[in-house]
């Protein structure tokens, strides 16, 4: 097993630099050592050799408890369960307060970022086109979701137990919504719907969500979103943007 060494600077920023002969695919296990106390994490590095950045804008000090927001830079998939947190609330992924993934992300696999408990937002760049299932489930401290153009499916339990989300914003290319993909969304007042033909969904896409939550669609849209299998249940609560 190949092992790759980096530094980190005062922000408790680094880089790994990967060698030559580098295949992809591979695990890679990242250790910090501080004051003779060490605290491993365990991340999939990308299928393709690229440039690649984690960004913290945290410091240093009392890491990894003060690792703050997170930026991800890099080109083209995240894999599935590649920065998945464990349940233990000593995970590091459970202590990032906010995501953002720049542009250039074009899918992000299964379970990719489950339990970021503690994370406020998450902000998804324009070049995103799939999810996988669960990819952010657990995000219970999350304040609002804008789902990017160009999504036309919304897997199972993708978003699944945002409770704190107060809003939702869905594109105009959104196609499907599958089971329990926004369940437990019991803190959500409105969710925009911008797609003129209602979106396919099942009895469970909205699983649990706050009884006093409007749906908002596009005004020539209202009648065929009331009436659409499923939608119908929330006819009472769809009105126009």
């Amino acid at each position: 097993m190949a092992i790759y060494t980096g530094v980190a600077d005062a922000n408790g920023d680094f880089t790994v630099p990967f060698s030559s002969n580098y295949t992809g695919g591979q695990k890679v296990t990242v250790t910090a050592e501080k004051d003779a106390a060490t605290k491993t994490i365990e991340i999939f590095a990308p299928s393709q050799v690229q440039s690649a950045m984690i960004a913290f804008s945290g410091d240093s000090q009392n890491f990894p408890g003060n690792i703050g927001d997170v930026t991800i830079n890099i080109n083209g998939a995240i894999g599935s369960d590649a920065m998945r947190s464990h349940s233990s609330n000593s995970s590091i992924w459970r202590r990032v307060t906010g995501l953002t993934i720049s542009e250039g992300v074009t899918s992000i696999g299964s379970y990719a970022f489950v339990d970021w408990a503690q994370s406020k937002f998450l902000l998804l760049p324009q070049s995103l086109t799939s999810l996988g299932n669960n990819a952010f489930q657990g995000w219970g401290n999350a304040l609002s979701l804008v789902i990017p153009e160009g999504i036309s499916n919304i897997p199972a339990v993708c978003f699944s137990g945002w409770s704190s989300a107060s809003s939702l914003d869905l594109p105009s290319s959104i196609q499907t919504i599958a089971g329990n993909a926004f369940q437990l969304w019991s803190s959500c007042l409105e969710i925009i719907v911008r797609a003129t033909t209602p979106p396919s969904i099942v009895s469970t896409s909205f699983q649990s969500l706050n009884a006093a939550c409007i749906f908002k669609v596009p005004a020539g849209s209202v009648a065929a979103y009331q009436a659409a299998p499923n939608w119908s249940a929330f006819a009472s609560r769809i009105q126009a943007i």
